[in-house]
């Protein structure tokens, strides 16, 4: 009988933090959006004329895939034109496990499921003049080397004890990211290929991150600090609407860095035949 009262007393207690932690989460953001609107600092913003409208965009997501089997519809219904592929998909500090596909969750959404999807529309976006795709990436894939990537074993779980393992792996997928883009924007002629950083921004892709009572100090700062998504998007936002280019990465100012240059035959090589097999969802 202790046992039960001890237990329903702990579900209780737990169930108030909760409560209060997403009281506290709520609180936060509102109090950070002010603060951003009232801070001296100027806030990064495309002023870019629009260059899309009239055309046809695909943007993908990290949770539910609509953007990916939107593309796919296009694909199969014989369209003819795809002027924009932005693939945004992403998680992080998400645990770690396998997939159905047999893939480490995370290298899977943030890069093996972005280099099916857009190798499967390549053709199309060859055959549309001034087609462009854009990668959101992140410079996170400058902590770690090609040599993490190619030693990589995404066909395992990986054991993730502190917040740099998370990062490691994040930064893993994101410089396979660069790398296949380097490798497309040589081998698909006529299509331009950017990747963008939307900078350090307090989204839902931290839903995993500090979710203990004693972190409501980290999660206030990070919401106070961070950038909010709408100032995260003004980098994907200028990529489509700028003057064409290729072969930029667009930084969180919104200035063009040249995309560095990889020897990413490995790792082509490698997603070829992972995906080979069976197709890859997007997780």
């Amino acid at each position: 009988m202790f046992e039960i009262v001890q237990y329903t007393i702990q579900c209780m207690i737990e169930g108030a933090l909760r409560m209060i932690l997403t009281s506290i989460h709520l609180v936060t953001n509102f109090i950070a959006t002010r603060l951003k609107y009232l801070s001296l600092n100027r806030l990064t913003v495309c002023k870019c004329q629009n260059r899309v409208r009239g055309k046809v965009v695909v943007l993908t997501g990290a949770t539910n895939g609509i953007g990916y089997y939107t593309a796919l519809d296009l694909a199969k219904k014989g369209e003819q034109t795809l002027n924009v592929l932005i693939n945004n998909a992403a998680i992080f500090h998400h645990p770690s496990y396998l997939t159905e596909d047999g893939i480490e969750v995370t290298y899977q959404t943030n890069y093996l499921g972005v280099y099916m999807l857009t190798s499967k529309l390549e053709p199309l976006l060859k055959n549309t003049p001034a087609s462009q795709v854009v990668f959101v990436s992140s410079e996170a894939h400058r902590l770690v080397t090609a040599e993490d990537v190619k030693n990589f074993d995404c066909t395992k779980e990986v054991e993730l004890r502190t917040f740099h393992d998370h990062v490691k792996l994040y930064g893993i997928s994101k410089l396979a990211l660069h790398m296949y883009a380097d490798h497309l924007s040589k081998e698909a002629v006529g299509v331009s290929v950017l990747l963008v950083n939307p900078g350090n921004v307090w989204s839902n892709i931290y839903q995993n991150c500090w979710l203990s009572w004693r972190d409501l100090v980290t999660r206030t700062k990070c919401a106070v600090y961070m950038r909010d998504p709408k100032e995260g998007a003004q980098s994907t936002i200028h990529a489509v609407n700028s003057p064409r280019g290729t072969r930029y990465y667009i930084t969180d100012t919104l200035s063009k860095d040249t995309l560095e240059e990889y020897d990413s035959g490995f790792l082509i090589k490698k997603s070829s035949q992972l995906l080979r097999p069976k197709s890859v969802s997007m997780s």
